[in-house]
Parts: structure tokens; sequence; C-alpha cells
């Protein structure tokens, strides 16, 4: 929230001029406008308290403002003189024996002289305690200096006899801090917001609360006729439905905007150098908070909204954009003027100014450029809601990348122009990493639905449908029956397909506990599409469409999976469908023909599409809602493949297995790095002994057999060396997820030696793959020796799906080394192979055996 805030100028911006001509002059003498001197302060600690406090009480007078940036600027000031009030208070409660000369003997001495520069203000997103240790901080080094001063002027006679009470001195000025921060709070909501302590009523609705909150903030000047258009068209968003489906059947309604939505729990933090807000592990350290309308009062209140944006993060379907509807509705009636901006439909390469008035147009029918709104706006603050980062950076690449320090400098552009404005950007939380976060960005990350969140959504769903279930004879959809499936019910967006779904027949209610997850997955997948498909198709075509378009979806998932990314664009798409299922090439007509992503995508419930506008061409990203969607339809596939493969095997015409298109699709990313993926196959497994025999044949004849992949079909440049590592990798792991426990010489039967051979491959599928996926193989596939005699002649291998697994202990027979290497041979090894692990290993050994050898000194 800016710069330290100086004392004096705090009085003065307070209004406290004539207080300060009355008590701060004459300290200034010396003609100092900001240093005061210690003896001179310590003196008349006791007028300054009176000043400190007459300043605090005169809330009233300092707390409105024309503008937001007047009103910011006070409050800053008066945490200053706060702060500073506090340690007089304790500093005057003290018994010090001071000699009354002490301001005489220091005139004229600016060698001891105090600026009182206080530290920041309590931000929302930082916990109250964290500024409360930066007060105590600040007070240890005001009586650092009064300490020195003391000694050096021979003010304090018999210094140590008052040590307790100097000790004393920091504990009370902070406990002063507190309780006068706590009596400010009462009085001026800002202070409370900042803290984290307003009063919250987490049960209102549709962030009503916000809207309360927000309503105790000065009201600023009346908006103009087309400003306050543009907040009338904001406010419709509220009575509209939650979400757009499509078809209802006759009698279910959607709850409104307002009615269903339910404010979530969220993390937030200050980003620091070197942080990741993409990382897991990185919001793990954050607090869970509930307080989400508090939060984002205290950061439109505080200066530091018109310095950086504040960046809200959430995974697809967490309710990013929903969120943004509802502040845009909800900042009404206040100091602010909320303007939503969908990047996916402005201009992806136009600046800030320019995307702005895009959406302004889009939304009003007006055309009004930004200058004339942000001085129309009086003494609001603009708060820009830019919503859909993800889209505007995956729909357009690398160049984005910049973007947000686009946003900050044209926040600064716009506060050196009188013009102060606030951004908030939503973005999906996997791409964080890929944007520049200007220094001091707050962010914050919306978190998954917890149980009272999903009872308040489906209270209000069982309330609007009530008569609907009742005509239907169903029961109402229940919190039992959403945490049976928390994992897809903690995003709102997926706890409203599994509303609809349980709706057709109570068929969750049915289902849940009686179905794998698989089998869970493909009715969810099914039905929905029969529910497209049947408005537009005879009925006796339903089922054949509706496979052809889960076939689609796979291939699509098998797209973003063999590029690394959990989105793919529709000419990725378009390109892969096209060689992957070139029957189903649309035949030209007079009108101009969907592609084939748009085609296999633009119904389809459990795909997100992203969007961003370049040149005038509408650009398209596709991911899945969640991710175990793409990952369920990758293993759906293999396993009809799979069945395929071993119908090939049973014909008594056919000589042997046709995998062209099976090892097109694994021949490019490890599916151990998508475990669920495997957890899948696991459940799809039909005829396990089969499937086994199948991909052991595979496996074996690898070297025997043409690579028949599609060679048309190219995610990314990959050699034929390369590919054959994925695809044996593959198999590997494809055969482990039909059998319990496999032999490595069932791999490889007829090898004398089968542990060095499982060793090439080994060494292969590191050397080729890329680093997390070859740890991936390492972290899956458990391998466990079988002595015979003093070696190891067989490896018994397993699936180690839901935890690490344990090696026994190493023996150099592992490494069918006769004798050892000597340290210079090991060295030059590790530096031709540029091998950093055996490096690091080597490196750690060589310590050890220094230690051992270091002579024992008795202590």
């Amino acid at each position: 929230m800016g710069e330290k805030y100086r004392y004096v100028d705090a009085v003065r911006s307070l209004g406290g001029a004539d207080l300060a001509g009355r008590v701060l002059d004459p300290l200034l003498s010396a003609g100092s406008v900001a240093l005061l001197p210690i003896g001179g302060v310590v003196e008349a600690r006791r007028e300054l308290v009176e000043l400190g406090i007459e300043l605090l009480d005169r809330w009233r007078d300092w707390r409105p403002g024309t503008t937001w940036r007047a009103r910011t600027d006070r409050f800053e000031a008066a945490h200053a003189v706060l702060v500073v009030t506090a340690y007089f208070e304790a500093l005057g409660t003290l018994d010090l024996p001071f000699a009354q000369s002490a301001w005489e003997a220091q005139k004229g001495d600016v060698q001891h002289t105090w600026e009182l520069a206080a530290p920041l203000c309590p931000a929302p997103h930082r916990p109250f305690a964290q500024a409360v240790a930066a007060i105590r901080g600040y007070y240890i080094a005001l009586g650092r200096q009064l300490l020195t001063f003391c000694r050096d002027l021979d003010l304090w006679e018999g210094l140590d006899d008052h040590s307790p009470q100097w000790d004393e001195l920091v504990d009370l000025a902070v406990r002063r801090y507190i309780d006068r921060y706590r009596n400010v709070a009462r009085d001026v909501p800002e202070f409370a917001f900042w803290a984290g302590i307003a009063e919250h009523e987490p049960s209102l609705a549709g962030m009503a609360d916000l809207e309360r909150l927000i309503s105790l903030v000065a009201a600023g000047e009346k908006l103009p006729e087309r400003l306050a258009t543009l907040d009338r068209l904001h406010q419709a968003a509220l009575v509209r439905p939650i979400a757009e489906t499509g078809d209802l059947p006759i009698g279910m309604r959607l709850p409104t905007l307002a009615q269903a939505y339910v404010t979530p729990q969220f993390r937030a933090a200050e980003i620091a150098p070197g942080d990741d807000p993409s990382a897991e592990e990185w919001w793990e350290r954050q607090e869970l908070r509930s307080d989400l309308p508090v939060f984002l009062s205290g950061f439109l209140t505080a200066s530091a909204a018109s310095e950086v944006p504040l960046i809200v993060l959430g995974q697809p379907g967490s309710g990013k954009s929903v969120l943004s509807k509802v502040l845009a509705a909800r900042l009404r009636d206040a100091p602010f003027l909320p303007i939503r901006v969908p990047l996916r439909e402005v201009s992806a390469t136009a600046g800030i100014q320019e995307q702005i008035e895009q959406a302004v147009y889009h939304l009003s029918g007006e055309r009004q450029d930004w200058p004339a709104i942000a001085r129309s706006a009086g003494g609001t603050l603009p708060v820009i809601i830019l919503d859909g980062f993800d889209e505007l950076l995956q729909a357009t690449g690398v160049r984005q990348s910049d973007y947000l320090m686009k946003v900050a400098r044209f926040q600064h552009r716009e506060a050196d122009a009188g013009r102060a404005v606030a951004v908030i950007v939503t973005s999906r939380t996997a791409v964080a990493n890929r944007a520049g976060l200007p220094e001091g960005t707050v962010v914050a990350r919306l978190e998954p639905f917890g149980t009272t969140a999903m009872r308040m959504w489906l209270e209000v769903w069982n309330a609007v449908n009530s008569d609907y279930f009742a005509a239907a004879g169903l029961e109402p959809f229940t919190i039992d029956v959403a945490l049976a499936q928390r994992h897809l019910a903690g995003q709102p967006l997926l706890l409203l397909m599994l509303a609809f779904y349980d709706a057709d027949g109570n068929a969750l209610r049915r289902e849940a506990r009686t179905l794998g997850q698989a089998e869970l997955y493909e009715r969810l997948m099914t039905r929905f599409a029969e529910r497209a498909l049947a408005r537009r198709h005879p009925q006796e075509q339903v089922a054949r469409l509706v496979e052809r378009e889960l076939l689609r979806l796979s291939f699509v998932a098998s797209s973003m999976f063999n590029r690394g990314r959990q989105w793919a664009t529709t000419q990725e798409v378009d390109a892969d469908l096209e060689v992957l299922l070139p029957e189903q090439r649309r035949t030209p007509g007079l009108a101009t023909p969907l592609s084939a992503g748009h085609e296999a995508l633009g119904g389809s419930f459990f795909v997100h599409r992203a969007q961003a506008v370049r040149d005038d061409e509408v650009l398209h990203t596709y991911e899945f809602l969640h991710a175990t969607f793409g990952e369920f339809l990758i293993a759906r596939l293999l396993a009809s493949l799979m069945r395929e493969l071993v119908a090939q095997e049973s014909s008594l015409v056919l000589t042997g297995v046709h995998d062209g298109l099976l090892r097109t699709l694994l021949s490019w990313a490890t599916i151990s790095s998508r475990l669920p993926v495997v957890s899948f196959l696991q459940e799809l497994v039909q005829d396990s002994d089969r499937w086994r025999a199948v991909v052991l044949r595979l496996f074996r004849e690898l070297d025997a057999r043409e690579d028949s992949s599609i060679a048309a079909y190219r995610p990314w440049i990959a050699g034929p060396h390369r590919r054959y590592a994925y695809y044996s990798a593959n198999l590997m792991v494809l055969a482990l997820a039909c059998a319990p426990e496999l032999r490595a010489s069932e791999f490889m039967p007829g090898h004398e030696d089968v542990v060095t051979e499982w060793r090439s491959y080994a060494l292969l599928w590191r050397s080729q793959c890329a680093l997390a996926e070859w740890q991936s193989l390492v972290d899956l596939v458990a391998v466990r020796p079988v002595w015979s005699q003093d070696d190891v002649r067989e490896l018994h291998l397993k699936l180690s799906l839901h935890e690490l697994w344990e090696p026994g202990p190493f023996s150099w027979s592992w490494a069918g080394v006769d004798k050892l290497l000597s340290i210079a041979q090991l060295r030059r090894q590790i530096m031709f192979s540029t091998l950093a692990d055996e490096g690091s290993l080597l490196a750690l050994y060589m310590d050890d055996l220094r230690t051992q050898r270091q002579p024992h000194r008795p202590r």
C-alpha cells in the first residue's frame, strides 16, 4: 500500500494544520520538514498523544473525500498517526527519569532525530499478525534510537535500574496499537477490511455480503446516465440463469446467478521473486480463508489497488467467470465503477485501453472512449475486470506473456494522469507461471467447494426444482450423494452437471455407491451426449452417434496428452482428426462447414472452449472441465483398441495383430505421467489374460515388426528411436495394468541375461523420455530382484499406483560389475554422459569418505 507515511505529513493530511502549528512547529524550528528531535518529542509526548487521539476521533471529517485517491491517502495517514500515537502513549506510562533540560540540551543537535515514518498499513492478503510484527520491529528500532540518545546525553541516571520498564515498552506499545486499531476499525470499515476483522455473514447468497460491506464505504458522486447504464446492464446478470445449458426437461428450472452463486473459500498471497503460483505446493503454504467479500473490500479500499492488478486464479469450472459477473453486478451504489471485459470477445492484439472500449461497446451498444469514461466517473474508482487471461494466453501464445506488465503500466499511467483505476484479472491456475507478474502483485486462488458450500448450493437447487421433483417422483439431490463424488462436486460447474444427471431418474443416487469411477464416467458422458443428440437426430441413430462423439472426444484428449498439455488448439485438433478419422471428413455444402474440432467439441458439456480474437480472426483452444474427463477418455480409447486387437488375435484368418493406431497414439508420451489413465485402464480391463498376452506379444516383436503407425500424425517432432522408447514403455505399463505382477523374462523370453536386457530398455527410456516422464515410470513400476545364489537372474514387476514403492538393499550385482571402478573412471563416465544424478551421488560418497577419514577428536 504505497511507501511509508511520514508522521508530520500524516498529521497535516488529516486536517491537523492548526494542531500541528501548536505542537509540531516548535519541534521543527531547526528548519527540517520531517525530522523531529528525540529530546523534544519526549518532552512533548503528552501533547503528541492528545494530538493523535484528537485526529483519530475526527474520522467523520477525514474519512469522506471527493475522490477515491483522497480517501485512501487519508486512511494511510490515519494509520501512521495511530502507530506513532500508540508508541507515545506507551512511553508516557513509564517513569522515565529524564532531566528537565533534555529539550534545551538538544537544541541545535541534529544527531538524534526521528523521522517517524510509520510502516505500511495492514493488507487484506496478509494476516493481521504479520502487520503487528512489522509494527513491533518499528517500535524496537525507535527504542534503540531513544536509548542511544539517552546514553549519549546522560539524560538517564541509573539506566540499569529501569531496564525492566525499558523491556516492557515495546510490548506495551504493541498492545496500545492493537487496541487503538480495533477501536478505529469499529468506526472506519476500511480499517476492518484491511485487517480481516470486518463483520462477515458468509450465509448471504450471491456475494450479497460484498454489496453490504461496500455500502459501508463512503459513497461517491452519482454516476452520469451513460455510466449508470453500464451499472444496470451488469446488474441484469444477477437475474439470469446461472449457466447456459440449452434445452431443459419440462418443469426443470435453473437458479438465477443471485440465487445460486455461493461464495467460495480461497487463499491469497503477495508474489515474491521465485514464487510459482501455478504450483500446488506453494498454495498449500497459504492460509485457507472464508471471507472473500472482506478480502475484496479491503483490496479495493487500499491504495495498492491502483498500482498492480489483483489476479484471481482457479481451475476450469471453479467459477472465475461467474465471480467476474457477480463482482460487476455487486459493486454498485458505492465509490466504484465496475467494467467487465470478457477477453475472449475483444481483440487480443489491442491495448488495454482499446479492449476496455470494445467491451463497453459490446455491453451497451454505445461507443465511449476511455478518458471520457474515467473523467465522467468523478470520485468513483473504475474497477476493470479482465476475465479470461488464460484464454488470451492459450489462444495467442507467448506473445501475451507480458500482458500483466502492460496492465500495471496502464494503471501507472492512469494514476499519473489523476485517474486511478483498479484491475482484477481472472485466469486458470495452470498458466499462472507463463505470465510476467508485476512486483507486489496479489494473487487469490478460488478453492473447491467444501461440504458447507455444497450444502448451500444444493439447498437452492432443490428449492428451485421442488415442484419438478414432486411431479417426476424424484428425491432431491442431497449432500451425501454429492459427497460420494467429491472430486467432481467441488467445482461449481461440475456440481451442476451432477445435479442434471441425478435429475434423470435419480441416476446418481442409484448408481454412485455401486459403480466404479470408470463406469460412472461412462454413464455421465453417454447420457449427456444422448440428451444433446436426441434433439437433432432420429432415435435409432443416437446410439451410433454417441459412440462416434465419445470416440472423437477421446482423440481430442489424446491430442492434449501427446503434446504434454491439458489443452489443444483448434488447428491441432483438426489436424489430428484429419489423419485419425479421415472417413468422417465433412462434405462442403453451400454453407462454410464446421471444422472437425468445432464439430467434435462444440456441444460437449465436458469441454471448455477458450477464445480470443486476433486480427478479426477468432482463435480457439479446448480444455476438459476436469482433467479426469480427458484421462478417462484416453483409457477408454486404449481399452477399445485392446478389444479390437484381442479380436484380431482370435481370428482364424489373420495371422497377427495390427497395432498401427495403438502405436500411433502411444509413441509420444508416457501414460505413467497421468496416473488416472492407468487407474481407469485397470477398471476397464475385461479379459486380463488375453489382453496381457496381446500386449506382451507386441512388446516382444518390437524389433521384428515394421513401424505401422500413421506417419502423418505428428503432435511434435520426434525420431523413430524416441517414438520406439515411448511405445515400449507404454506397452510395459499396459501389460502391468492387466496383471497383478509380471516377470521381466515374460517381456524378453529367450534372453539368458534378463537383467542386462531390462537395463538396456531402462536406459533407453531414461535417455529418450522427458525427465518428468522417466521419473513417473520409476515411481510407478516397482522392480524387485529375484536372487539365484549370489546373483540376480530375474526381476518381478508390478504397478505401485497409490504410494511410492521402497526398493530393496542395493548390491553391486545389480550393476553387473565384477570389480569396482576407480574414482577417476567414474568421473570420466559421469562427465562423458553428463549424468547429473550420478554426479550428485559421487559427490555425496566422496564427502562421506572424507568424513570417515578425519581423525576422531574427543570433546
